[in-house]
């Protein structure tokens, strides 16, 4: 089964094995017409195109800044704070990975490390990593807002707009929510390889194709955790670990509501020189036919808003409501008590007046 456009290929395996489909959901808006979505039949993943060759622009903070977060009733919208809101809620991602590091790995029992956040941002995660152990940390990014933030925070900083990285022997590589917004992310892992320690580790995270929506247009690419996990095989990387993260909760808040137990891969890979006793692949678990996956991607919309989304709406509803009763019958209250008891500063209450009627007839 051949892609109709002989140009395109798998971003993810690089196979041509691919049909072209169309989801429309009521709930979730997909891309507009502009983008056209490809399934592979070789890895499982999902690769988008832009017909007219959009790209985001990510030197300029355009790409985060038209998030809106916090300013969708901004009297002035070009007015922004000096770092992205939803930082606060992507820095508490530092948790989950380092609990993952600290299970899988022994990089956490080091006292220092030589770490690269690629794609890091504003170096929140490096950051908190350094309160945990002695981190020499780097960021590396296009967004000079975020790389100055970061320089701040202690970290040396790499424009991609203008170098790449040079530097070499680092312990820990990561990329947490950037393999999906790249082209083609195994001509980057590639080359990050030779940035490398001996015994380096590369942490990858990524949104789950059946556990969050496609419609992002900054996003290329949804992986599975067979697609994740070849691509690295693929690439000569022993796959120490792989499996499912979530966004903290406090996303919610924001009006985020896909914070789920499978809504983004996780991967921790170390270069290898030996095929031997590598980690076996995980089930791959691919559809066979193009009308086959469209059910499976449908049916897990339908696990996403009734296991996940419709209980975070849920308790956030009812967290407001338990402090809206509180303020509203606490204050009806204290208005019917003002009212009747008609309590003054410079007067006397009913109840005084009762005690010094009850008084005077003793």
């Amino acid at each position: 089964m051949k892609s109709n456009d002989l140009d395109i290929k798998c971003r993810v395996c690089l196979s041509n094995n691919l049909e072209i489909f169309k989801i429309h959901h009521f709930c979730f808006s997909p891309k507009d017409n502009n983008w056209k979505s490809y399934f592979c039949f070789e890895c499982g993943a999902v690769s988008e195109f832009n017909s007219k060759n959009e790209e985001n622009i990510y030197a300029t903070s355009e790409y985060r800044d038209k998030k809106n977060h916090f300013n969708d009733n901004s009297e002035d919208k070009n007015i922004l704070p000096p770092i992205d809101p939803w930082s606060t809620v992507s820095f508490k991602r530092w948790k989950h990975i380092y609990d993952i590091l600290d299970n899988k790995t022994t990089i956490t029992k080091k006292k220092e490390f030589k770490m690269l956040d690629y794609g890091g941002y504003n170096g929140f995660l490096p950051y908190a990593f350094n309160q945990k152990n002695k981190v020499n940390s780097y960021v590396a990014d296009f967004d000079k807002k975020g790389l100055r933030m970061a320089e701040f925070l202690g970290s040396k900083v790499i424009n991609l707009s203008i170098n790449s990285v040079e530097e070499k022997n680092f312990d820990l590589i990561t990329l947490v929510h950037v393999l999906e917004h790249l082209d083609y992310p195994k001509n980057q892992l590639e080359k990050l390889k030779e940035n490398l320690s001996n015994e380096g580790l590369i942490y990858a995270e990524v949104p789950n194709l059946y556990g969050f929506p496609l419609g992002d247009p900054a996003h290329n690419i949804a992986f599975t955790k067979f697609s994740l996990s070849k691509m690295f095989l693929d690439l000569g990387f022993d796959v120490i670990s792989c499996g499912y993260t979530s966004t903290p909760k406090d996303s919610i808040k924001f009006g985020y509501f896909y914070s789920s137990i499978f809504e983004a891969i996780y991967i921790v890979a170390a270069p290898t020189d030996s095929r031997k006793n590598r980690n076996k692949l995980p089930s791959p678990n691919i559809p066979k036919s193009i009308v086959k996956f469209k059910y499976d991607l449908n049916l897990s919309y339908v696990k996403i808003m009734l296991k996940f989304i419709s209980p975070n709406i849920f308790k956030l509803f009812f967290q407001y409501f338990k402090i809206f009763i509180l303020f509203s019958f606490y204050g009806l209250f204290e208005l019917l008590c003002l009212k009747i008891f008609k309590k003054s500063f410079g007067g006397k209450t009913i109840i005084s007046k009762l005690i010094k009627k009850r008084k005077n007839r003793n």
